[in-house]
């Protein structure tokens, strides 16, 4: 790339980083180290309480740069259309990605290439190069947040092209609606033809450029995504992503865990999703959601393992300054209009893969 597009780049990801400011814990970090277009129909169970436990740069979804402003490159790479498989990358495992991820030296040029992609308007390529850079990044122990900004803003944009468009080559089913159908009931469809999938109604929204749950009309035509989705969660990087099998979809920068109260990682599972959610410390009365003293801010997502509950999941935050710090007391805090985005496209029972 030009050094003056290489300069355009990095103003954009410090911008990115001005711009936007998830939780449990106080504000200060320890020295140990797009709000929803829609309304989600199921799944909220709003009466019930969360548990008591739970750090900046941009939502990578909202201000991501065009491809026009990020690159004079003019190639034209073929997309590919081959579904992944499912699961979430392991990289300590040396998944796929992790193998075949650019050497840091060479992750401008995968960069520049991403980019000739996304202008050539093929987002499945621009997807799968920027997946490999991000993770191959990951595995290095890399934690650059400009650069984890700049690539999840150059995601955002291959994935509006591809996961999040309804003309994308990822795999579905596709279902005619019928007079008095729902997404709830299209869904129920869905998955009982294809009982081995994990869908929620804010994806079949989402993936159809649906404005409501409530947008669909008599012989409309609705694809349903049938890949699992998943999240994947890097603590030294302190950025959450979530993934179909080692393709990610969306980068959201995280607060982790606390000095003595740090986020243990692990395999875990979607449990209750809870809109406006209580907040119930040990041994103390409950705080409401809107309370100054509720640090949970707009949404909560538990964490089961093995079929049970734990203290730890994903939650918004009264502090937007805290992301992106060790402030926890063990949860995942996130921006509200990130943690907003991602209630609606996770589906409960989805798994969750916690790294160092």
């Amino acid at each position: 790339m030009h050094r003056s597009t290489s300069h355009r780049l990095d103003s954009l990801a410090g911008l990115l980083l001005a711009l936007t400011s998830a939780g449990c814990g106080s504000g200060e970090e320890s020295t140990g180290a797009s709000s929803a277009e829609f309304v989600r129909l199921e799944e909220v169970h709003a009466a019930e309480s969360a548990p008591s436990s739970a750090g900046s740069t941009p939502s990578a979804s909202e201000a991501a740069p065009t491809a026009a402003e990020l690159s004079e490159v003019g190639l034209r790479p073929e997309a590919s259309s081959s579904p992944q498989p499912s699961g979430v990358p392991d990289l300590s495992n040396g998944d796929r990605a992790a193998q075949t991820a650019p050497h840091p030296l060479d992750a401008g040029a995968h960069e520049a290439e991403a980019i000739a992609a996304i202008e050539a308007k093929e987002g499945a390529r621009a997807a799968r190069i920027l997946s490999d850079v991000i993770l191959g990044h990951l595995r290095e122990g890399g934690d650059d947040r400009v650069r984890l900004a700049r690539w999840c803003a150059l995601l955002a944009q291959a994935q509006s092209l591809h996961r999040w468009s309804k003309s994308g080559a990822w795999r579905s089913t596709d279902l005619k609606v019928k007079s008095g159908d729902s997404l709830i009931a299209l869904r129920k469809r869905a998955l009982s033809e294809h009982p081995e999938a994990l869908v929620c109604t804010g994806q079949i929204a989402r993936v159809n450029g649906l404005a409501s749950e409530t947008a669909i009309r008599p012989d409309d035509t609705i694809r349903v995504p049938l890949e699992r989705a998943s999240m994947l969660v890097d603590l030294s990087a302190m950025w959450a992503f979530y993934c179909y099998a080692d393709e990610l979809v969306v980068g959201w920068e995280i607060g982790v865990g606390k000095s003595g109260s740090d986020t243990r990682p692990g395999v875990y599972t979607i449990g209750l999703k809870q809109e406006n959610p209580m907040w119930s410390p040990v041994g103390r009365d409950p705080v409401p959601f809107g309370d100054p003293a509720n640090p949970l801010g707009t949404r909560w997502l538990a964490w089961y393992q093995d079929g049970r509950g734990t203290t730890l999941g994903f939650h918004g935050t009264n502090d937007p300054t805290s992301v992106g710090k060790r402030v926890s007391e063990g949860c995942i805090r996130m921006r509200n209009e990130d943690v907003e985005a991602l209630f609606e496209i996770l589906p409960k029972d989805a798994e969750v893969r916690v790294q160092p």
